[in-house]
């Protein structure tokens, strides 16, 4: 029989897709976004603009402490790769787009009460000049802070 609940890391991910795709635009957005999706196959099919690729790259764990320890804290990465697709003011329109995914994570940093804190560390935009579809493209590092039970990864603390 499979443990009970849901491990933390994959509420984080589910909350940060959902918020990720409620970006619409209007008076606090630049951008709607169409689609966000996590990685499932190489290589990715994008049909939709602008769309969000979620990556999970891994997860860097605090030293444990003694026997006494009742929490694992950790620092889980998240890529969110956006894609607008673009025919002119490619550098405004990502812009926006990374400005626009870095706000809508700082409206809730505890990732509905799963997290200690979500910040953005970094952002790479890269503008394909090999493929037919015109898009820009910005590589986004999310790192959100998290605690678990020792006992129970599924438990957040």
């Amino acid at each position: 029989m499979p443990p009970s609940g849901t491990p933390v890391k994959e509420l984080i991910l589910q909350d940060i897709e959902t918020t990720l795709a409620a970006i619409t635009a209007g008076s606090a957005y630049y951008t709607s976004v169409a689609v966000v999706d996590r990685i499932n196959t190489i290589p990715v099919e994008i049909r939709d603009y602008p769309a969000i690729v979620l990556t999970p790259l891994g997860t860097d764990y605090d030293q444990p402490g003694d026997a006494r320890t009742t929490a694992i804290g950790a620092n889980y990465r998240v890529r969110a790769t956006l894609v607008a697709r673009t025919r002119t003011d490619a550098a405004a329109t990502i812009e926006n787009f990374i400005r626009d995914v870095h706000k809508a994570l700082l409206v809730d940093i505890t990732r509905g009460g799963e997290a200690i804190n979500t910040r953005m560390l970094s952002d790479s935009v890269f503008y394909p000049t090999q493929i037919e579809e015109p898009v820009a493209i910005a590589d986004c590092i999310i790192e959100v802070r998290y605690r678990t039970l020792r006992t129970d990864l599924n438990t957040a603390t």
